[in-house]
């Protein structure tokens, strides 16, 4: 008996090999040919494939025994998978998501291998772009980020939604644009959200939205410029926000397609106090309404807009908005506004207002067939309401239709 039968043989008596596993690896090693090596004797493959084997079956036998062990293995592809329950915006997207790779440069018969992942490395830190999906209202990405020097053990852990998951997350600094789109919009409020692998490792998602939902395919192109985290030891200090930060250079090209039979927009039209809930848009991952808010309207002079601008740039560079532009978004005051966005059963779906009237909700993995939407002209009132939710997170829905300057039903087809 030679030494890899011993080996094998030791394997079989110490570890829970499936039985199953052994027949696929007799039949592989039955069917291999012979080579010849480089003096022209022939030689057995059998040998060298039975050593490759035993080692991945040691391999996948110890992370069996060993649950740590096993945490360490590379998550690129199913990063979803590891995160997809407890993210904001939660939801099954890995049976959705595209698996990203790379070209490695390198050829087996004619082919190009390819690499899984997107991977850029700067500073010390590397990124790995796993995976994507879009639903028409946002790409989603997911990344694994790798630290040489480590730390992220000490990243604190907050809780979604005020319910009881808790997700770690990873501030990403940069620009990104779609690529028929000519101008590129910073990352704000965009981070990494996951969870820690091990002191080195992060894999999260990172959620991009979309202004025009009309689009069946596209490229992004993400340029991140740093990359920081919180640190749990360093509460005493001046300014704990991102109290680690590394400047770097990280850069994707990253195509999708769009899930077009994921997204359903529903007409709406109920007016109150001067809004409008105009319609409102639903994914399996997310619900948007769009609201005409009032506002009132004032002159801006070209000497406030130059003023402003020296300011901000000090007066030694492009401001990159225009005099017109910033008339456009100074000129107007928009009056308070707030929509709640709850499920049939009148949970309350986590949301916050946006920019140009929109109020984005998650569906966290729900299954919606009524929305009851109500927007608030009144700071006071909206808060009552929710505050008055029960602990499953419903709310009175007749008072909240009460108290409401818009109160719609939203039947899902």
């Amino acid at each position: 008996m030679n030494q890899l039968e011993n080996m094998m043989d030791r394997i079989r008596e110490d570890q829970s090999v499936p039985e199953r596993v052994w027949k696929k690896l007799d039949i592989a090693l039955c069917d291999l040919p012979d080579y010849e090596d480089g003096s022209g004797k022939k030689r057995s493959r059998k040998k060298f494939a039975s050593a490759a084997a035993a080692i991945a079956v040691v391999g996948v036998t110890l992370c069996i025994s060993n649950p740590a062990l096993a945490a360490k293995i590379p998550l690129l592809g199913k990063i979803f998978e590891e995160v997809e329950n407890n993210i904001p915006f939660s939801g099954d997207y890995s049976e959705k998501a595209g698996i990203l790779a790379q070209a490695t440069g390198e050829e087996r018969e004619g082919d190009p291998l390819a690499s899984p992942g997107i991977v850029k490395s700067d500073a010390g830190i590397t990124v790995t772009a796993s995976e994507v999906y879009c639903d028409g209202l946002s790409v989603f990405l997911t990344a694994q980020i790798e630290v040489d020097q480590g730390g992220l053990h000490n990243l604190p852990a907050h809780y979604i939604d005020g319910g009881d998951s808790t997700a770690e997350m990873l501030y990403l600094r940069g620009e990104w644009n779609l690529s028929d789109d000519s101008e590129a919009q910073d990352l704000f409020n965009d981070n990494l959200e996951g969870k820690v692998i091990d002191d080195h490792t992060f894999v999260g998602m990172l959620k991009l939205d979309l202004e025009d939902y009309n689009r069946t395919e596209g490229e992004l192109s993400l340029r991140l410029s740093s990359i920081g985290w919180d640190d749990v030891t360093m509460l005493d200090a001046e300014d704990i926000s991102e109290s680690h930060r590394t400047e770097g250079q990280w850069e994707f090209d990253i195509p999708f397609t769009v899930d077009t039979e994921a997204v359903r927009e529903i007409a709406v039209g109920k007016e109150g106090n001067g809004y409008t809930l105009e319609k409102v848009i639903v994914s399996p991952y997310q619900v948007v309404a769009y609201v005409d808010v009032p506002f009132t309207e004032r002159e801006v002079t070209r000497e406030e807009y130059e003023s402003v601008m020296a300011e901000k740039t000090g007066a030694k560079e492009d401001p990159g908005i225009t005099y017109e532009e910033y008339a456009e978004q100074a000129g107007k005051t928009y009056q308070f506004w707030n929509a709640v966005i709850c499920d049939q059963d009148g949970e309350m779906l986590f949301s916050n207002p946006e920019g140009d009237g929109k109020a984005v909700a998650a569906v966290d993995g729900k299954e919606l067939s009524k929305l009851y939407i109500f927007v608030f002209d009144d700071m006071e009132k909206d808060l009552e309401v929710e505050k008055s939710s029960s602990e499953s997170g419903s709310i009175d829905i007749q008072k909240a239709g009460a108290d409401a300057a818009v109160t719609s039903e939203v039947t899902i087809q």
